[in-house]
């Protein structure tokens, strides 16, 4: 059965046309995933879909009586006074009205224990609320908290008080408690760990209704999809498969569409080269028969010319390349009998010992929490935690750092202050590195505390770029960067020779580069040589060792 149709739909707000005459449909169970650069209208259609804005041109039709949820990739941002148990009840529609309604009559009993007729109200209301499942609406809550990895004690804090992940996780939760028939999920994956994001899967693969999705995570989008709109384009083209399978066919359609562009210019070569002869041999012989050939050939050359096959082309992508000084000795990392304290006394990490060496590629995983970031805190001597045992780093090794969370020192410099500043370069070599991560013209006037997080991290590869090292420490460095930007970043990863140690929950950038894995879970580590397939095979065989 049919959910949504989207029907030449277009997009027009007065600074140019983002998508024009989009067109799809999505029935129970299916899954398209919006891809396309950065401001191509990824966002604005979903909310276009949601209701949110309005398209220029166009129509949205959502099957009648259809339940309709949005998660926002900027929910984390808003506000909202009350505790998160009120938040997440309200999912459930007539069901909270009833039960906020039901207190109310318990308070009027209290004051009138003989009004019959409060008493009878409250008794037929509660036989209502216990029909339309009122008394599951708890279960409900903390089934799903449970599967995000929320404690319940989450249900009793101010929403306002809580951190930006903890309130992206939030409004993920309320959404999936609502039972949608259409979910749309812009960047539902921020925030998450690779545990979480697992789980979400399992959820949206078992989801009955139709699923609109925006993100920037490609495994996740191979797992999810089986549509994939491409707003390259403004026109917008619908792929009937998922990401790689998009790629594939992407490719397969250029290569063709070039491949028939030159044959066309051949072609019309070739007219070209007859009717110049015909044209030539008419006036020399004065033959009409001749020049009325010359005249058909034109005609044909410039109906050709009139529907001519557009010449395809590649978007152009950053140069990004890492400058590498001279190579380090074998041992890059030595962590020895490591524990960390937290404040309170408890042991976040126990007593664990690794080495990194010349070359590897390692990703440290485990869930939100567990000591990562820490240890990467630790090597590079930032951890303001106490601990006990002893990190070494090779003499002649030069490391290169990407933190999770880009902060700068003064917030007030403008982008080509601050990069003046941190790297000693005239206006126009800033100029030209930064126009290769998208920042144009007055772009640079922009002050870095108004940067996005992908605008940040771009900044922090482009200043990284400009470094001597041959190792890297990278602690999220996919996160809020558009795919294009992560295909760059991945490329210059490919031609790095040196060492790289990584934390990440980008499960395709893991695969693509680890080859050992370090996996923290319960204070402790356990190594897979390896990349991030492979350790799930071993992981999951671990947990059916243990079923038996």
């Amino acid at each position: 059965m049919q959910i949504l149709s989207v029907n030449d739909l277009s997009a027009n707000y007065g600074f140019g046309t983002l998508f024009d005459g989009i067109c799809f449909t999505l029935n129970e169970g299916e899954r398209i995933s919006i891809v396309g650069p950065n401001g191509c209208g990824k966002s604005t259609l979903l909310k276009i879909i949601a209701g949110i804005e309005k398209a220029t041109n166009g129509q949205v039709s959502i099957k009648k009586g259809a339940k309709v949820s949005y998660l926002d990739q900027t929910g984390a941002s808003k506000s909202d006074p009350r505790v998160v148990s009120e938040i997440l009840k309200e999912s459930f529609g007539d069901l909270y009205d009833i039960s906020k309604y039901l207190k109310v009559l318990e308070d009027e009993m209290e004051k009138n224990p003989s009004d019959t007729n409060i008493v009878n109200k409250y008794c037929n209301l509660i036989e209502k609320f216990s029909q339309l499942g009122g008394y599951e609406m708890d279960a409900e809550i903390n089934t799903v908290l449970n599967g995000l990895k929320l404690d319940t004690k989450i249900l009793n804090q101010v929403y306002n008080d809580l951190s930006g992940g903890e309130k992206t996780l939030v409004q993920l939760a309320k959404i999936l408690i609502t039972k949608p028939d259409l979910l749309l999920l812009d960047e539902p994956t921020n925030h998450l760990d690779i545990e979480r994001i697992e789980w979400l899967e399992n959820y949206i693969n078992n989801f009955k209704g139709a699923s609109v999705i925006v993100s920037h995570d490609r495994y996740f989008l191979d797992k999810m999809c089986n549509k994939l709109l491409d707003l390259e384009t403004k026109e917008g083209e619908v792929y009937n498969t998922n990401y790689s399978g998009f790629l594939e066919e992407k490719e397969r359609n250029f290569e063709k569409q070039l491949a028939n562009y030159k044959d066309q210019q051949q072609l019309i070569k070739k007219l070209e080269t007859e009717m110049k002869w015909f044209a030539e041999r008419g006036m020399q012989t004065n033959s009409s028969t001749l020049t009325a050939r010359a005249h058909a050939l034109q005609t044909r050359i410039d109906k050709i010319r009139d529907n001519a096959i557009v010449r395809p082309v590649k978007r152009k992508k950053t140069n990004m390349e890492f400058q590498e000084v001279s190579k380090s000795g074998k041992r890059i990392i030595t962590v020895n009998d490591f524990s960390v304290l937290l404040p309170n006394g408890d042991i976040l990490i126990d007593d664990i010992s690794f080495d990194v060496t010349a070359g590897e590629h390692i990703a440290l995983l485990g869930p939100n929490g567990c000591g990562k970031s820490t240890v990467i805190k630790s090597i590079l001597g930032e951890n303001s935690l106490e601990y006990i045992g002893d990190i070494e780093i090779g003499p002649s090794v030069k490391i290169g750092y990407i933190p999770q969370m880009v902060q700068f020192p003064d917030d007030k410099k403008t982008l080509l202050e601050y990069f003046r500043c941190v790297t000693g370069l005239p206006e126009q070599r800033i100029r030209q590195i930064l126009v290769g991560f998208q920042f144009y013209n007055d772009d640079i006037k922009k002050k870095v505390g108004n940067l996005s997080g992908g605008e940040r991290m771009k900044i922090k590869l482009a200043e990284l770029l400009q470094n001597s090292v041959n190792a890297l420490i990278l602690d999220e460095p996919t996160n809020h960067i558009d795919i294009d930007t992560k295909e760059v970043f991945e490329k210059a990863l490919d031609d790095f020779s040196g060492t790289v140690l990584f934390i990440s929950h980008d499960r395709y950038f893991i695969n693509k580069f680890a080859d050992k894995i370090i996996c923290f879970n319960n204070k402790q580590i356990q190594t897979y040589y390896g990349d991030y397939d492979y350790y799930v095979s071993k992981r999951d065989e671990l947990v059916k060792q243990r079923k038996k």
